[in-house]
């Protein structure tokens, strides 16, 4: 585990550089933006947030370390959780974990949403385990072709609130 204590806050501009330089390849891009061109550049990120809600990131020790925000947002109903994020030497280090936590509390306290939605590649398993794992559940699968060819399945997982409640009184 990290030694140091992770902390959360919005994106700010200085930090989107930082962010760029997560996905290691245009794959790992692919999985965690699809409709951005490799390499990621600031002006990519910064195009897409009108679109996006929440921006946020996950710091340890005032670096950037993670990054996530809703990619769709629907008042009152639903919002989907997007460009999640890790810096590479920081995986497997709960980092993820966190920021997700982070963005499910957002969606069901902050925004009294009924539902979380999240999409993910059915080839990036430890993502996969880790949604399972924090009780979200997949609903549909959907084929995609990925930009080098490759058929692909993209789940959609779902997380209630009141599911969310129930985990969160039974980890208490």
């Amino acid at each position: 585990m990290l030694p140091e204590r992770l902390t959360h806050r919005p994106l700010a501009d200085a930090d989107i550089p930082a962010v760029c330089g997560f996905p290691r390849t245009p794959e790992e891009l692919y999985f965690l933006f699809p409709r951005a061109v490799w390499p990621l550049t600031p002006d990519q990120v910064r195009a897409a947030l009108p679109q996006r809600r929440d921006p946020t990131v996950a710091t340890l020790g005032g670096r950037v370390v993670g990054y996530g925000n809703f990619a769709t947002f629907e008042e009152g109903r639903t919002a989907s959780l997007g460009n999640l994020s890790v810096d590479p030497d920081l995986r497997r280090h709960g980092i993820a974990a966190y920021l997700v936590g982070v963005m499910i509390e957002r969606a069901f306290v902050h925004h009294d949403l009924p539902e979380l939605t999240l999409y993910c590649f059915n080839t990036n398993t430890p993502a996969l385990l880790l949604y399972a794992k924090l009780g979200l559940v997949p609903m549909a699968l959907e084929t995609r072709v990925t930009p080098w060819g490759d058929s692909i399945g993209l789940l959609k997982l779902r997380m209630d609130r009141d599911t969310w409640r129930g985990r969160a009184v039974l980890a208490a």
